[in-house]
């Protein structure tokens, strides 16, 4: 068995390799419009084309890549090991010819590479390879799929940690020393490609040194780390290598189990942690996110897919035109327009930009002329815009801001469905009254939720989708299949300034689901807290996972991130995963939430808004790009911090 110096030695040689292959792929995908769901190379595989060297091919061939599934064993104590897979084009009378020497095998990047390359037909796993992946092969127009798992059993000892460090927990069972997890939650589910997730937790009497266990059906992980100290506690995040482990390992499989031991470095007696769950999706997510930083007044972006990047500056007071700052926000799905508002939302200045030129397409309110809007919505295909002061609604071209349908009548909140059939929206028990000309709210109060569809006329009649019984509705949102909405809820009443409450950064925001067909919501307790979970949005696309769909959501809350941040202070866009076969059945879909990571946590951060994909200025030199970004393959990209 190697040293656990060979092995770290080992890691440091190949880690980087492995790791720039997988980001070269992720460069290679920035333009796709789709989460995580395409091939290396397209489905002609790499390079495309049709490959040559052997037997013509029929309509009615297949291609059989054999073994069908391939178990390897990796890692510590593990010999080296790879695996040779054959081609065989199927005749439709049974006839079996061996193309092998001919045929292209491939694995997707990413994150193909982490698990591991085929040099012709023979696989050799990456140091971080483990988990289940499809392989491909192509012959010429024919493509073939097997299964290869990579079950992984590693060692790592973190910097800082002694290197025997493994051999410092023979000590006898003490339960006065027992360690803490206080974040992630247990039960959490996670994209995997987060890439950053910090584990805090309370040490127990006498650790300095710990020990991280990750288990599951393919990964018997142990991770051994010093005390990063966070007042009197203490966080380890791991570094990309442990990292890629552990998300290849969980990623689409039954949630792994992490247990935290704890002693001290001098020897002595060891403290075990309760267990907690811990799970991966199947599919990574790329495209973007869009929030308002309430602290820098500007909307952030952030790119997915991007290991160790930081949100970017989008749009701040001055690109935007704005005195103070940039708020409300919503974007087209596919992330080409924005509509913004601009300073105070009494109702706001509004500017409709395109994305990728940051170049205004039409402006109302304030010098502009015309009405203001405090919340928008695009159509699907991003040629209208629906505008709400707060109190009223007009739908507008999202090019001229000419009207279209200039009285929608009364409503907040709106978000359009996927399919561009339908319109959800909140609307206060009493509209808030207009002075004149001047008509505008930042919330609503006792709200239901409606919706509405368009006929062969215009938009009208909406109907009932919640009443309000006593709560306030809103900021209702269409998830990607356009079959559930997912809103706020809060309580209604005097506030302590003897003010009718509103839904405007409500206290008590919690999260609940309904059909978007009707019938009797549902709470998110799982990935709710008790401290204001607000403004929650869908990523506007579905993902399988384990033969099932699911959906991810984001929202603002003032929860207590971990150690980090106690409960009540500036709000953070956390995530969650939800099950909508189980919330079918009426259950409660949702799974505990995480904070995104890439956020200034000393900032307000809230409006998460969802795009396909983050379209970017074109380029051939830095000139044409906004300071802080690069000219990099023909696009302004950010500097990467």
């Amino acid at each position: 068995m190697p040293s656990l110096s060979s092995f770290r030695a080992f890691l440091a040689a190949s880690l980087p390799l492995v790791l720039a292959v997988a980001a070269a792929a992720a460069c290679g995908e920035s333009d796709r419009s789709a989460f995580g769901d395409g091939t290396s190379g397209g489905p002609a595989g790499p390079g495309g084309g049709d490959l040559g060297g052997g037997p013509g091919v029929t309509a009615d061939d297949t291609l059989a890549v054999e073994p069908a599934e391939t178990l390897l064993e990796v890692g510590d104590g593990k010999p080296e090991t790879s695996a040779t897979l054959k081609a065989f084009v199927v005749k439709k009378d049974g006839t079996r010819l061996d193309v092998t020497a001919a045929a292209k095998f491939y694995v997707d990047d990413p994150p193909g590479a982490l698990y591991g390359t085929f040099q012709g037909p023979t696989f050799t796993p990456a140091p971080t390879g483990a988990g289940r992946m499809v392989v491909h092969a192509k012959y010429q127009t024919l493509l073939g799929d097997a299964v290869m798992k990579l079950r992984l059993t590693r060692t790592v000892v973190a910097p800082g940690a002694p290197a025997d460090a493994a051999t410092k927990f023979g000590g006898a069972v003490e339960p006065s020393r027992r360690p803490a997890f206080v974040y992630p939650a247990d039960g959490v589910m996670v994209p995997p490609n987060t890439n950053e997730l910090e584990w805090q937790f309370q040490p127990g009497p006498g650790n300095d040194l710990f020990e991280l266990a990750v288990k599951g059906s393919m990964l018997d992980l142990r991770v051994y780390f010093a005390c990063t100290a966070i007042g009197a506690a203490c966080g380890y995040t791991p570094d990309p290598g442990v990292w890629a482990m552990m998300s290849g390992g969980g990623r689409g499989d039954d949630p792994l189990t992490t247990t935290l031991r704890g002693t001290a470095a001098s020897g002595g007696g060891v403290g075990t942690s309760a267990s907690q769950a811990l799970g991966f999706g199947e599919e990574d997510i790329l495209g973007g996110i869009y929030y308002w930083n309430a602290g820098a007044g500007a909307t952030m972006r952030y790119e997915f897919g991007k290991s160790g990047q930081s949100a970017e500056t989008y749009l701040n007071a001055p690109k935007a035109g704005a005195a103070q700052c940039v708020g409300c926000h919503v974007l087209s799905r596919d992330g080409e327009r924005i509509a913004v508002g601009l300073d105070i939302p009494a109702p706001a200045a509004f500017k409709v930009f395109d994305v990728a030129t940051r170049s205004q397409l039409y402006a109302k309110g304030g010098a502009a002329g015309g009405a203001g809007g405090n919340f928008f919505t695009f159509s699907p295909d991003k040629a209208q815009v629906l505008v709400s002061n707060g109190v009223t609604m007009t739908l507008q071209d999202a090019v001229s801001g000419a009207a279209v349908q200039a009285d929608m009548g009364q409503g907040a909140m709106p978000d359009w469905s996927p399919d561009g059939s339908a319109i959800v929206f909140a609307k206060s028990k009493t509209s808030p009254p207009c002075f004149g000309a001047f008509c505008g709210a930042t919330g609503v109060v006792e709200a239901s939720l409606y919706t509405m569809t368009k006929g062969a006329g215009p938009w009208g009649n909406p109907s009932v989708l919640v009443a309000s019984s006593g709560q306030n509705n809103f900021y209702p949102a269409y998830s990607p299949d356009g079959a559930w909405v997912v809103f706020n809820r809060a309580s209604v009443g005097k506030n302590a300034q003897n003010e009718e409450k509103s839904s405007y950064d409500a206290p008590d925001a919690s999260l609940w689901a309904v059909k978007a067909s009707g019938g009797a919501p549902l709470s998110l307790a799982r990935a709710g807290s008790p401290n204001g979970d607000s403004w929650p949005k869908w990523m506007p696309r579905e993902q399988a996972y384990r033969g099932k769909k699911l959906m991810w959501m984001t929202f603002s809350s003032r929860r207590a991130y971990g150690v980090r941040q106690e409960a009540g202070k500036t709000a953070q866009i956390w995530m969650a995963a939800f099950d909508p076969e189980a919330a079918a059945q009426g259950k409660d879909g949702s799974f505990p939430a995480f904070r995104l990571p890439f956020q200034e946590l000393g900032s307000g951060n809230h409006i998460a808004q969802w795009v396909t994909r983050v379209v970017r200025k074109g380029c051939t030199d830095a000139a044409a790009c906004e300071g802080g970004e690069i000219c990099k393959d023909g696009s302004c990209m950010p500097l990467v911090k």
